[in-house]
């Protein structure tokens, strides 16, 4: 019985270490793991810029958001949310 308090302890103990230093990489931002949530539509398009290799009629959905965001850039407004 002890055996398995000592156990259980140890792993707690060593969960608890892995989440500080998880939370310290995050904090050097290497790595989002709870706090700091990445941008949404990131993925998207390296996903799409991944894609446009194997298929290139894909390009045009690229360029078009690229173009996008430029005119955003430009007009002055504020993003939309």
């Amino acid at each position: 019985m002890t055996k398995l308090i000592v156990w259980g302890a140890v792993i707690i103990l060593a969960a608890l270490a892995i989440d500080r230093l998880l939370l310290w990489i995050e904090s050097r931002g290497w790595v989002y793991w709870r706090r700091n949530r990445p941008a949404r539509g990131a993925s998207t398009y390296h996903m799409l810029e991944l894609h446009s290799n194997f298929d290139p009629g894909i390009q045009h959905i690229l360029d078009a958001t690229v173009k996008e965001e430029e005119d955003e850039d430009e007009s002055g407004d504020p993003p939309a949310a």
